[in-house]
């Protein structure tokens, strides 16, 4: 792959765990590629379905993905049915990762949870709401740096993004607190109650 000619995976990762500790990313588990950042939100104000208003100031959870375990994924697998079935469970296993986090860390009250992807499509079966970036330098600037972890990551490389319409441009994935502990915590109801229904 031309990528990995040009940025060897040594540095690639070293630069990934730099990333990591700078923006603090909790490592829910070691199998997991899914880690979470505690972020005040910055942008403007978000309404979800459930009649969540996330405003700035507020705390949320940024969803990340660990570029290097997927690699190691693709690397291991390569079917792209087997892929993407790998994908949506360790998805699933992830928010179940981050509401046990979440609800053992009650001094963290975040209102919702955001991922930023070009896999945005079929996000709703998660229980996330899938928005468009508004800002469009942001737009452009997101759309960059992920179509490059995609290219780099992924083993068709360019050839993954041309001519998918579906990965024509990154969205906002919201899932509301409400809504990620309804669905992913499994805790007792006692402990439930302390971050609301």
């Amino acid at each position: 792959m031309l990528l990995r000619r040009l940025l060897p995976l040594s540095l690639f990762a070293r630069y990934e765990r730099w990333w990591a500790r700078r923006h603090g990313l909790v490592d829910l588990a070691p199998h997991s590629f899914v880690r979470l950042e505690l972020r005040q939100h910055r942008g403007d104000v978000v309404r979800l379905q459930d009649g969540t208003v996330v405003r700035p100031g507020d705390l949320v959870g940024e969803i990340h993905v660990d570029s290097l375990k997927l690699i190691a994924y693709h690397e291991t697998t390569q079917d792209p049915r087997r892929m993407g079935l790998l994908f949506g469970r360790g998805m699933s296993e992830g928010l179940r990762l981050v509401a046990r986090y979440l609800r053992s860390h009650p001094e963290f009250p975040v209102v919702a949870v955001r991922a930023v992807t070009l896999y945005w499509k079929g996000s709703e079966r998660l229980g996330f709401e899938v928005h468009r970036i508004r800002n469009p330098l942001t737009r452009f600037g997101v759309n960059f740096w992920l179509k490059f972890l995609l290219w780099y990551s992924h083993p068709e490389g360019f050839r993954r993004s041309l001519g998918r319409e579906r990965l024509r441009e990154p969205r906002e994935a919201w899932m509301s607190a409400r809504t990620l502990f309804a669905r992913y915590d499994t805790s007792p109801e006692e402990v439930r109650e302390r971050h609301g229904p």
